[in-house]
């Protein structure tokens, strides 16, 4: 026979058996119940995306990011490349920098750039003719003499100048002849003049030669030595007098501000007995 004990021991077993039987039976088919594996197994994670699991006809689309357009380029105006400027050829070669007179201020003023110029050469003054107080003819043969001329001006566009000129020109007396008499006097005539002159200097392709025609209007001082042929006496003269000149020559420009030029003038004034020709040449400084 069992003890006492051990009865107790049966049954206590006995009813707890029973009891988890009668639990499993109510839980049986519920969510979470002792043995729902299928629940368990179906049930989402929990930072599971919302679609995940779903057939793929039913998946959301995937986020795509929307393109951004670059803007449009920016279009500009380039210029074309300046041209060499034909004044800017000295010597038959291009200058590596656009001619510029007068700095870049003035470039398209009037007044484009100035120079100073000097020049000297062969005085050609032709005869004197005229009446001595007794009413008798004479004329007066000159030597050739000297002339010395110096001008500040401007270049006027690209084909013309202007300038301010001052000149001496002076020549000795060769010989006179008055009443069939003949002699050899002592003394002079001199010019001295203020002129504006006005210049045109054509493109001819020449390279560094510039050919330029000029005419200039001034007031010319005249004085000349009085002087005795036989009994007549020819009176000093001292005026002043209109003046008139004509120009042609070419330059020769060996740099930028440097050139070199060869003239030929005539000069002519209300004295119709006073005039001259010369041969000059000129040293010209751009500023």
């Amino acid at each position: 026979m069992l003890a006492r004990p051990g009865w107790m021991g049966a049954g206590l077993g006995a009813a707890m058996v029973m009891a988890t039987m009668v639990a499993t039976a109510a839980n049986a088919g519920t969510k979470g119940g002792l043995y729902d594996m299928k629940a368990m197994i179906n049930e989402g994670h929990p930072f599971a995306a919302p679609y995940r699991g779903l057939a793929p006809a039913a998946m959301a689309p995937a986020h795509t990011m929307t393109p951004i357009a670059p803007p449009p380029p920016t279009l500009r105006y380039t210029p074309p490349p300046r041209p060499v400027a034909q004044d800017n050829v000295v010597g038959g070669k291009a200058s590596p920098e656009p001619y510029q007179p007068f700095g870049e201020s003035m470039d398209s003023g009037w007044f484009n750039r100035f120079y100073i110029s000097t020049g000297v050469g062969l005085n050609l003054p032709a005869d004197q003719d005229g009446r001595t107080a007794a009413g008798s003819a004479y004329s007066i043969e000159l030597d050739p003499g000297f002339v010395i001329q110096g001008a500040i001006g401007t270049y006027l566009w690209s084909s013309f100048r202007i300038e301010a000129e001052a000149a001496f020109r002076m020549a000795d007396y060769d010989q006179a002849t008055a009443g069939g008499t003949k002699v050899t006097p002592t003394g002079d005539l001199k010019i001295a003049t203020g002129m504006i002159n006005y210049f045109y200097d054509p493109d001819l392709d020449l390279g560094a030669f510039k050919p330029y025609l000029g005419a200039g209007l001034g007031v010319a001082q005249i004085k000349s030595a009085a002087l005795t042929i036989g009994n007549l006496t020819v009176a000093k003269k001292d005026a002043t007098e209109f003046a008139y000149q004509a120009i042609i020559g070419v330059t020769y420009e060996f740099s930028r501000d440097w050139s070199i030029g060869l003239d030929g003038r005539y000069l002519g004034t209300s004295d119709e007995d006073v005039s001259a020709a010369g041969v000059t040449l000129n040293l010209r400084y751009n500023l």
